[in-house]
């Protein structure tokens, strides 16, 4: 067991985890309470399981708002260890309190063989509690920000692979912390995507100044904020076009847009077409295959190697062959090229390139689709 100065990291060997995580699991069924543990050294703990990896957590706990639950600091020797996460939604703020007795006992009994260990749950922080520690973090990150943005663009650290510049005035840690911004900037556009989303939104749920936002955002992703929540939206709303009859007006609200008419401006303004033009021109689409720009994506990409990658990462079968010297995708997903009559065709922000997918680079695109289609007659 290790100590620190400000929080203590004690990992338990992995059948200890094991047994918290069905504790904190039959806890949730006894009280009908979603819950979850958090532990400082990175272990999630949540209907019965762990997750470790960083990816994993974060899709774990998708969805969870400070608004609708409840955090109990859980300390070691009066040392901070972790959170219990409870669900209050429709739950009262006894039945949250009452808790709290019952789950110090179930974390303690995991030390029980161990004298030297005191576990202690603290009352809860709801919402209130919650949003207190959160302004004061902002203010810290905004102060952080000022800072940051007084540096020169040259100096913006690399991210994932992106060029970082000779200049050394930001460290290490600035770069993961841009990282880590970002990386919850584009959370929060894939969840809420069916939403109006404003830069200052977003930017206040990451904690940074929406001009900062907006430079990092650009800096990193070759595209601006705007241009990127956009080309997301309209690649989502193709495929519903090709693939759903559901009324243009549905699939305008489904992608955030409260006026047809504008979603038909900006539509037409990245196809050439407008949703209902485009939709009978497709019509004979029966696949799309999206794929979304995240952190990963390295500008010298091409969008093969993004592709490629993508179908490996998400255990979809391809197949591709050598044409005039180039690889050419022609089976994805078990759907085969026909004849010369259905063949797969891909676009980048919507639009389709006239050269192979090995030569074209994703520095500044969006998304990717993989489109399973007939090949137009001679």
């Amino acid at each position: 067991m290790t100590g620190g100065t400000v929080m203590i990291t004690y990992s338990l060997e992995q059948k200890g985890y094991q047994t918290l995580a069905e504790a904190i699991n039959t806890f949730s069924g006894i009280t009908q309470i979603d819950t979850a543990f958090y532990t400082l050294d990175g272990q999630l703990l949540k209907n019965g399981s762990i997750f470790q990896k960083p990816e994993e957590v974060q899709h774990s706990l998708s969805g969870y708002s400070d608004e609708i639950f409840s955090i109990f600091p859980v300390t070691m020797n009066y040392k901070l260890w972790g959170l219990v996460i409870c669900n209050s939604v429709n739950v009262s703020q006894q039945r949250i309190s009452l808790s709290r007795n019952y789950l110090e006992n179930i974390i303690g009994q995991i030390f029980e063989s161990d004298s030297d260990v005191k576990i202690v749950v603290w009352d809860a922080l709801g919402s209130e509690g919650l949003s207190a520690i959160r302004n004061f973090d902002t203010y810290l990150r905004n102060e952080t920000s000022k800072k940051i943005s007084s540096a020169p663009i040259e100096s913006m650290p690399a991210i994932d692979g992106h060029e970082r510049s000779h200049s050394t005035s930001l460290n290490d840690d600035t770069s993961g912390n841009i990282y880590h911004s970002l990386q919850a900037c584009l959370n929060y556009i894939k969840n809420n995507i069916d939403q109006t989303i404003s830069l200052d939104e977003v930017a206040q749920h990451v904690f940074l100044s929406p001009s900062y936002l907006s430079r990092i955002f650009k800096k990193t992703m070759h595209v601006n904020f705007i241009d990127y929540i956009n080309n997301q939206k309209i690649a989502i709303a193709g495929e519903q076009l090709c693939l759903t009859e559901s009324p243009v007006s549905h699939i305008a609200k489904q992608i955030g847009f409260a006026q047809t008419s504008y979603f038909t401006k900006i539509f037409k303004q990245h196809t050439g077409l407008t949703p209902s033009e485009f939709r009978q021109r497709n019509a004979s689409i029966q696949k799309i295959v999206t794929i979304h720009r995240d952190l990963t994506w390295n500008d010298s990409d091409s969008v093969y190697d993004i592709s490629k990658q993508y179908f490996q990462d998400h255990d979809i079968s391809y197949y591709s062959q050598p044409v005039n010297g180039f690889p050419y995708i022609n089976s994805i997903a078990g759907l085969a090229d026909s004849s010369g009559q259905r063949g797969w065709i891909f676009t980048v922000d919507c639009k389709q390139p006239n050269a192979s997918s090995m030569l074209v680079p994703i520095k500044g695109k969006s998304v990717i689709q993989w489109i399973y289609t007939e090949y137009p007659g001679d």
